[in-house]
């Protein structure tokens, strides 16, 4: 009986974490490849936007203000900043966050003062009961595996 309480336990352990742990999204090298990372304000003057494709996008901070919208998603959005001279230009797109993913989203800076350079990884989508146009987060931690694939992760 031992033996067995030996090998269950770990077993047991093994597949809650794996339950609780948000799953990263695979993606071949193929589909990888046409991935394309943007500044907030060219991703914005492309025309028409790449729908329901990933990219990737490069901000300083997320908002504040984050809102329940969907039983299982989060309403919020990421922001840029750019500098010259006295002047500051702010650049937002509004993005959704899955349930699962949310602690790790809050933990971005939401001060534009102490902002870093970021990159995160979404599907660009438009809500049609609402009608606006939207980047559902995936993540933003890649992990190259093998035969080019890669996974995109908070």
């Amino acid at each position: 009986m031992a033996r067995i309480a030996h090998f269950i336990l770990p077993l047991t352990v093994l597949v809650l974490c794996t339950a609780t742990a948000p799953a990263a999204e695979r993606y071949d090298a193929k589909s990888w490849r046409r991935v394309k990372t943007h500044d907030m304000a060219a991703l914005e003057k492309i025309d028409p936007l790449p729908m329901r494709q990933v990219v990737g996008v490069r901000f300083n901070y997320r908002a504040a203000d984050i809102r329940h919208l969907k039983p299982n998603w989060f309403y919020s959005s990421i922001w840029s900043v750019t500098r010259s001279g006295n002047r500051a230009d702010f650049s937002h797109i509004p993005v959704m966050v899955a349930k699962a993913d949310l602690e790790t989203f809050k933990a971005l800076p939401t001060n534009p003062e102490s902002a870093g350079k970021y990159v995160v990884y979404g599907q660009v989508l438009k809500d049609t009961e609402a009608g606006f146009l939207f980047v559902r987060l995936i993540g933003t931690k890649l992990k190259h595996e093998k035969r080019g694939r890669v996974a995109v992760s908070w």
